[in-house]
């Protein structure tokens, strides 16, 4: 049995596996597979040729990009971009906050950030992304890895703090776009996260590479 929104909208191909439960206002593209107990929450947008494995849960207004693999148990926060050809591995989990202000005093700010994860990156099983963390095009991020920096520049990181160890291996860089590394920095897909974040902040260094957004 699934619970899927009137409003869903997917393209051709859809593959759906058992006890997937989907919101409103969720978007696939074609060729898509979403595995058993998959929870797809609002604001929720996968492209083309993706796969989203079982047990994985979107917390709501993220994108997903096109031939993108989400591994088993995988947990995409809000305010997450996932450009294409990425791996993300199973267990991982990324963030949208740095404050947590439930029970807290209403002078903690409350700031969603935007994580984003660049074109062909590859993140080990379990790793963690902290909340408005950028990793460039061509990343290996080693299981368990903890990412508390952006990481700027291809290469092979692991440990916590995730740091680089060495660089990636040709066989397995994926030839870039001019345009990897910012492809889905822009008002089409950043203004439908702010209807669900309205508190969503862009940081200086994703304006720096796309200066239409603010």
């Amino acid at each position: 049995m699934n619970y899927i929104s009137d409003d869903f909208k997917s393209g051709k191909n859809l593959t759906l596996g058992e006890y997937v439960i989907i919101e409103p206002d969720v978007v696939v593209g074609d060729n898509v597979k979403l595995g058993h107990r998959v929870t797809l929450k609002s604001g929720t947008i996968v492209g083309n040729n993706s796969t989203v494995d079982d047990h994985c849960i979107t917390t709501g207004a993220c994108y997903i990009g096109d031939h993108v693999n989400i591994r088993t148990g995988a947990i995409i926060s809000k305010a997450t971009i996932i450009e294409d050809f990425g791996f993300i591995g199973p267990g991982v989990i990324t963030n949208h906050t740095k404050n947590v202000i439930y029970g807290r005093s209403s002078k903690v700010p409350d700031i969603q950030y935007l994580t984003y994860i660049g074109f062909g990156s590859i993140i080990g099983s379990q790793a963690s992304i902290l909340a408005g963390i950028r990793i460039a095009p061509n990343v290996i991020l080693g299981g368990g890895a903890v990412v508390v920096k952006n990481l700027d520049e291809s290469g092979v990181f692991v440990g916590s703090p995730a740091k680089k160890i060495a660089e990636v291996d040709n066989d397995y860089k994926i030839d870039e776009p001019d345009n990897a590394g910012y492809m889905y920095l822009n008002e089409h897909v950043i203004n439908p996260m702010k209807t669900y974040i309205p508190k969503l902040k862009i940081t200086d260094n994703y304006i720096r590479l796309s200066p239409d957004l603010h």
